[in-house]
């Protein structure tokens, strides 16, 4: 695995991503959302180490509008809403020292979706490190879109 991670050139990525929420249990009681909202599927681990979590980057003031509007299977694909994280926020915590760089991001534009990439986490993690990683990423979602 290359010690170098795929977001080199953060000048090309906007301030926000933002994360689909198709389940209602992903929000508490209290309106925060868990770290089940980021899961890093090991099915997605792909050939250099990276593990894939989709999100849409804010490009412009459509991409909201745009991730709520999507559909799976001619569902809407999030049901509940959507969850923004600054992309900065991300960058702060992956220097953590229990952190560690393990943490990534990428576009990666699809046909039907301009706004496509990925939070990316090591493949390689133990399972206590990978649950404290993602909890934590979970602690750093600024705002949160329900659908109405």
């Amino acid at each position: 695995m290359s010690s170098q991670t795929p977001n080199e050139q953060e000048n090309e990525y906007p301030a926000n991503c933002i994360r689909g929420i198709s389940d209602s249990c992903l929000i508490g009681a209290d309106g925060t959302v868990g770290s089940g909202l980021f899961q890093f599927d090991e099915t997605h681990l792909r050939p250099d180490g990276w593990i894939e979590e989709s999100i849409n980057w804010e490009d412009d003031e459509h991409a909201v509008q745009f991730t709520l509007d999507q559909t799976k299977d001619g569902e809407l694909q999030f049901r509940v809403g959507v969850a923004k994280i600054p992309r900065i926020r991300i960058d702060d915590y992956n220097q953590l020292p229990a952190v560690n760089g393990v943490l990534s991001y990428e576009r990666k534009p699809e046909e039907c979706n301009r706004y496509h990439g990925n939070i990316l986490l090591r493949g390689n993690l133990e399972k206590p490190t990978k649950r404290r990683v993602v909890g934590g990423l979970a602690n750093y979602v600024s705002v949160i879109i329900k659908r109405h």
